[in-house]
């Protein structure tokens, strides 16, 4: 395939310089060329088009056997790099996801961090490569919201780590539950006890690496003569701004937490600011960069214009983005639900804590204690 790849692509370059030293000219590809009418296509991204001159004497002979009603139609598919595959992403969310081994509770804090923003790299450092347009910019932009989000957490968790005793010892308490139901097990019972649940989580960072790469794959399969919808464009482009704007917010809510409470003390109840609107702007934030991110990626199918028929080859990487993003709305929601739990137990009794009326975000209902 690489073989082929090089061979179409020296086929074009050898293409390219014949008509250029003869008189032809390469139009950008931002022009659609149909016949010997030209028209401005604004959401054009994969075609460069040779279009020739006015009828030149010394070069008439070499298109005597060229139609010329087919010599003003000559399109040459520009290369770029091919988009990383679903294994390939596998693997890049999985390799993280293994430091669960050293430490349980590293899978689904560095390994999340890690897997989503190094395998959204891979899908943007692709995209790139592709010929820019104004829909090519937004899914660069859906893909950088995700590697944002990754690289924040790991710089958040390994702050907290190094700077921050109460988060070291909750980690410290984590694997030590973990290594009692383990004891006895040895290395490898230890390893087979923890592999299911890595790759599960491996899955699920794919799933949520998965709406940009398909942004990528409905515009590499969208005609070049294809304009989109302008409420579909302006749909998607309010949607990764929401992305970001979600992830902006859990970054903001971290911030926030982390500096009131290194000033007044690890018991103070944060109210104040992003927190008067949201009690757990992290959880809430998360919860709507994910969603938005899935709800765009369904939007880009619209906007392409791309047929079922077309759309097949993506039903499972599509399958597996729903599926990430229900997995982690669900571990959101989850964790919402028990920090509201024990904020409620801690401070329930307090004036402070019975005024604030801000949002708790979506929780599940609280489990009633057995008597």
């Amino acid at each position: 395939m690489k073989a082929f790849s090089s061979l179409s692509l020296a086929t074009v370059l050898l293409l390219v310089k014949l008509f250029s030293s003869n008189g032809f000219t390469i139009s950008p590809s931002a022009v659609v060329t149909t016949g010997t009418r030209t028209s401005a296509h604004p959401f054009a991204i994969s075609r460069i088009h040779i279009t020739p001159p006015l009828p030149n004497p010394k070069v008439s002979t070499r298109l005597e056997a060229w139609p010329q009603r087919k010599a003003a139609e000559v399109v040459v598919v520009a290369a770029s790099a091919a988009l990383p595959s679903i294994k390939t992403l596998f693997v890049t969310c999985l390799l993280p996801t293994l430091l669960g081994l050293v430490k349980y509770e590293y899978g689904v804090s560095y390994g999340y961090g890690t897997s989503t923003a190094v395998s959204s790299y891979l899908i943007l450092k692709s995209l790139l490569t592709f010929p820019t347009s104004p829909l090519m910019t937004l899914v660069q932009l859906h893909a950088a919201a995700i590697i944002f989000y990754g690289a924040r957490l790991n710089i958040f968790l390994l702050y907290r780590e190094l700077f921050v005793a109460r988060f070291r010892r909750m980690r410290e308490r984590i694997e030590s539950r973990q290594t009692v139901k383990e004891e006895g097990s040895g290395l490898l019972g230890r390893i087979v006890n923890r592999l299911p649940f890595i790759i599960s989580c491996a899955f699920l960072y794919l799933g949520l690496a998965i709406p940009p790469l398909m942004g990528g794959r409905l515009l590499e399969m969208m005609s070049a003569t294809h304009v989109p919808c302008e409420k579909a464009v302006l749909a998607y482009k309010a949607l990764v701004g929401c992305t970001w704007m979600g992830f902006l917010a859990a970054a903001l809510g971290d911030f926030i937490k982390t500096i009131v409470k290194g000033m007044k003390g690890a018991d103070h109840l944060v109210t104040g600011g992003l927190f008067s609107l949201l009690r757990h702007p992290n959880y809430t934030g998360e919860i709507f960069g994910w969603t938005s991110s899935l709800v765009a990626s369904l939007v880009a199918i619209s906007m392409s214009g791309v047929g079922l028929k077309q759309l097949k080859p993506l039903a499972i990487p599509y399958a597996l983005g729903v599926c990430g993003t229900l997995g982690i709305i669900f571990v959101l929601c989850a964790a919402a639900t028990n920090l509201e739990a024990r904020q409620k137990e801690k401070y329930g009794k307090s004036d402070k804590y019975n005024s604030w009326s801000a949002w708790a975000g979506i929780t599940f209902s609280p489990k009633k204690k057995s008597e």
